[in-house]
């Protein structure tokens, strides 16, 4: 085997090139869609964080001690075909322990009442389980809801997804205040 041509040398320049980029770009879109973002804190400017939209609009409603209260309505109300449409907290939870138990808790309210859906997720790469999967009766007024889910494994975080059945009318539905506390050894 003989010492690398100048060919040689510029591909390995570009495989290294490439790769640096990847990393980069890999870390930013990690950085931007499973990064813990809590309204106030160094960095977050968005006031409907730690909120991300899933087929629905965002809309920062009325302030409060905690954040905003974050209005959900459809992208596309009232289609042919029946959507779904909600709000994600890509990472709640960072690194959830194992043989812990985490209690999730937010506000609801509906417009008009009805039924939403409620999912909280344990993910790492490739993976993901779906501890409590639920529906709930939400009101035009306030509620507050709580969900347990113990932690068994290795996760590289917990999500929470809310979310309603476009029902071919004018629905919406509001969040706030969603928490995360430990419970357990």
């Amino acid at each position: 085997m003989g010492l690398p041509t100048s060919k040689d040398t510029r591909l390995l320049a570009a495989g290294v090139t490439a790769f640096v980029a990847l990393a980069a770009y890999l870390g930013v879109a990690l950085a931007n869609t499973h990064a813990l973002a809590v309204p106030g804190a160094p960095g977050v400017t968005s006031k409907v964080a730690p909120w991300t939209p899933s087929g629905s609009k965002l809309t920062p409603a009325r302030r409060h001690s905690g954040g905003y209260d974050v209005l959900v309505t459809p992208v596309s109300p009232g289609g042919k075909k029946a959507e779904d449409y909600g709000a994600i907290v890509q990472t709640l939870v960072p690194d959830p322990a194992a043989g812990r138990t985490y209690v999730v808790g937010l506000w609801l309210k509906g417009s008009p009442r009805g039924r939403l859906g409620f999912e909280l997720n344990e993910f790492r790469p490739g993976v993901a389980k779906y501890p409590v999967e639920t529906t709930i009766r939400v009101t035009s007024r306030w509620r507050h809801f709580t969900f347990r889910t113990p932690v068994k494994g290795k996760w590289l975080g917990l999500a929470v997804y809310v979310y309603r059945a476009n029902q071919r009318r004018q629905t919406s539905f509001s969040v706030r205040g969603v928490t995360a506390a430990v419970r357990g050894r």
